[in-house]
């Protein structure tokens, strides 16, 4: 079922927690089992054969039917929610205090991973909070906070940079699953070609190189906050860039209501988006600037 829905025996075994030899065994087993071959190999990923159309059409339904009362017993039980793990570590985490008791009485637990996992097949999952621009097929949701985008970088990196047109020397980081950022801030700033980006592949850790001096950073608020507040990372220059993503809180579009707890978790993070929004500071730059030369040692 994996397998057929994703059309990739990769995304597929990420579903799974399996690697990609031991799904293939799987597949081999039952297709031994059932005495046809369900999968045809292609350059791009797998598609069904004949046997394996028809032989999905059958069980689809009741596979569908299956994972969804087993999500809604689930739900019953336990409000599960994917995230990005530095949003989860620096925004929403430390939040939380005094929500013990879980929303609607229903205990919340997190379940973090840097891609954007797919709550169509994941349904033991309840929602998701995304970075991106939607819509999403098959999701409904709400943009939670908008994305503001401004470079950041170690004290002394910072110090060394006027104006943006200085970033196009400067060794830049970010992530390799949003390569879109770095060029929409520039684009934002009169200058059409970016440099190349160091990337990594999560916000968290490219903060922390940041932080460590690797190069500047782009800062997306609300994840960069408490970096800020540390002083572990400063801005680069004054003004903010708001991305074409949000961050947006996610569910199944399956014509019903949302849960009791999915509904009172929408609403408090609503609530904690707003204040933090209310009580946002502008970027503002107003620190010493220092003569750059670049190093063979690196930044």
């Amino acid at each position: 079922m994996a397998v057929a829905r994703s059309g990739s025996l990769t995304r597929a075994a990420d579903l799974l927690s399996l690697s990609v030899p031991a799904l293939s065994r799987r597949i081999r087993l039952l297709e031994a089992d059932l005495g046809t071959v369900l999968f045809r190999r292609e350059p791009r990923g797998v598609r069904l054969t004949e046997a394996g159309t028809a032989y999905f059409a059958a069980i689809d339904p009741a596979w569908t039917a299956i994972s969804d009362a087993t999500a809604r017993l689930r739900t019953d039980l336990t409000l599960r929610i994917t995230v990005m793990p530095s949003f989860a570590a620096n925004w929403l985490v430390p939040r939380l205090s005094g929500m013990e008791g879980g929303f609607g009485g229903i205990p919340l637990s997190l379940h973090t991973s840097p891609v954007l996992e797919d709550l169509l097949a994941r349904t033991e999952l309840d929602g998701a909070i995304r970075l991106g621009v939607g819509p999403w097929p098959g999701l409904a949701g709400d943009v939670v906070l908008p994305a503001m985008a401004f470079p950041v970088a170690r004290p002394d990196v910072a110090a060394t940079v006027r104006c943006a047109r200085d970033l196009l020397d400067r060794p830049l980081i970010g992530t390799d699953h949003q390569p879109a950022f770095w060029q929409a801030w520039f684009a934002a700033n009169g200058l059409e070609a970016a440099p190349p980006v160091r990337a990594f592949d999560n916000l968290q850790v490219t903060y922390e190189a940041a932080a460590a001096g690797m190069g500047i950073a782009l800062g997306i608020a609300p994840v960069v906050r408490s970096y800020l507040d540390q002083s572990r990372l400063v801005p680069v220059l004054a003004g903010e860039v708001r991305l074409p993503q949000a961050f947006h809180l996610l569910r199944r579009d399956d014509g019903h209501a949302p849960s009791r707890a999915f509904a009172a978790f929408r609403d408090w993070l609503r609530g904690a988006a707003a204040s933090f929004a209310q009580d946002l500071p502008p970027v503002q730059d107003d620190r010493p600037r220092t003569e750059w030369s670049p190093s063979p040692a690196g930044p």
